[in-house]
């Protein structure tokens, strides 16, 4: 999917609360990010509840598929 492709579909279906920056991150590792064009990026801001132990940290994407594999979701109801 095209970065114009993207904003487009952001446009038309999520809610504007917060600004969008005119970037397209397509992989990380670490605190490193790679943007569509291929522009690598320090990425300082941990957010809300993703990303504390960095981008695709071997050890959390090993005991991410271990879990997918067993069960992804039990709902409340």
């Amino acid at each position: 999917m095209t970065y114009e492709q993207a904003k487009a579909l952001d446009e038309k279906y999520v809610m504007h609360t917060f600004a969008r920056k005119p970037v397209q991150f397509v992989s990380g590792a670490g605190m490193h990010l790679q943007d569509s064009t291929g522009k690598d990026y320090l990425d300082f801001l941990s957010g809300i509840g993703v990303c504390c132990l960095g981008h695709c940290h071997p050890a959390v994407v090993q005991a991410v598929k271990q879990q997918a594999a067993r069960l992804m979701h039990v709902s409340n109801y």
